[in-house]
């Protein structure tokens, strides 16, 4: 038995506390193939509460969205803005749920940022709908959304800030005390947020197609058979490229990346030319929430550009097989152990 299988066998027997009577002790972190993620037992009472409390407000937040939509489907209204509303909300309410979760066990804050973000967004969007854009189709479903989402933002921000300001536990235990190690490490978290956040632009820009509810044209059909499957897969592309440090995969990235400023200057040219045009109907509320929609996800694919840039440069200096290799039993030292854990509170 050579010297590293004997080190693996030290490290491991000294993380078994069966010998010393103790069974089933939690594990605080654990290694996936995506890498190491804390446990649910790992979690603080603070984190916790913040799951919980989330998954309640973004549950009750499609309910309601759910409701809405079968009212406006029974209706036969499917061809108002509020069917691409509905449905724009309840994509987001996805990458909410994604967010939230994989946020807190994987600690990346700016996923935490983007829940917080997003909470702002539809609260702000339940205020304009009922009171400026649509004040003739006040409804008491909306209502009652507009309460709760006035009443449940301002705690569950509060709570998605406090636990951000937290974390670094993980990190810590995925790279150590290496200060050029953690810079690499958050970099790279950095990047795979931002992955995240293009492709819920570019989805919510490719729902707003449906201008027209469920009335599809064949511009739209091709937009939403495309846009989306492209944005998915362009974005898996970036994902394998950070793991495996490819450079030649960065640079099909980035030149591949510049379709969608594209299509998102095309969008705006074509809703100024349909402005221009008294013969076809125009939605004001549409018209705003596309140029929303349009600068967001310009903002975010530039950020994205210039974090591929820094990661790039970062390729072949120890990111790799410190966090991305196989896993072996050296990953597991202290993830049963409570060591280097601070107050749970």
């Amino acid at each position: 038995m050579d010297k590293k299988e004997n080190e693996v066998k030290e490290l491991s027997a000294s993380n078994d506390y069966s010998k010393y009577g103790i069974k089933d002790v939690p594990k605080f972190t654990k290694t996936t193939a995506l890498g190491k993620t804390k446990t649910f037992a790992g979690l603080f009472p603070k984190e916790w509460l913040f799951v919980i409390v989330s998954i309640i407000n973004i549950t009750t937040a499609i309910g309601l969205t759910l409701y809405r939509m079968i009212v406006v489907v029974q209706s036969e209204d499917s061809d108002s803005p509020d069917f691409t509303f509905t449905l724009l909300l309840l994509i987001n309410a996805v990458f909410c749920y994604f967010y939230v979760l994989h946020g807190v066990l994987r600690e990346r804050v700016f996923e935490l940022y983007a829940f917080m973000a997003a909470i702002l967004v539809v609260t702000l969007y339940c205020l304009l709908e009922y009171f400026v854009f649509n004040p003739s189709r006040q409804t008491t479903v909306k209502l009652v959304r507009l309460i709760l989402a006035c009443l449940l933002a301002p705690p569950n921000i509060f709570l998605a800030f406090i636990v951000s300001k937290n974390f670094g536990y993980l990190e810590f235990r995925i790279v150590g005390a290496s200060k050029e190690l953690q810079r690499l490490y958050e970099q790279a978290a950095i990047f795979s947020c931002l992955l995240k956040f293009d492709l819920q632009a570019t989805s919510s820009i490719v729902i707003l197609a449906l201008e027209d509810g469920t009335q599809v044209s064949t511009l739209e059909t091709v937009s939403l058979a495309i846009g989306l499957p492209y944005s998915l897969m362009w974005c898996l592309l970036g994902w394998l490229t950070l793991r495996r440090e490819l450079k030649y995969g960065a640079i099909t990235f980035a030149v591949l990346g510049f379709i969608k400023p594209c299509y998102y200057v095309y969008k705006i040219v074509r809703e100024y030319v349909k402005q221009q045009d008294p013969d076809v109907p125009t939605t004001d509320t549409i018209v705003y929430s596309i140029i929303a929609a349009v600068s967001i996800g310009l903002l975010v694919w530039a950020m994205l550009m210039i974090e591929l840039w820094f990661v790039y440069k970062n390729f072949n200096k120890g990111l790799k097989s410190k966090v991305f290799t196989t896993r072996t039993a050296t990953n597991d030292v202290n993830e049963t152990s409570g060591l280097l854990r601070t107050s749970r509170s």
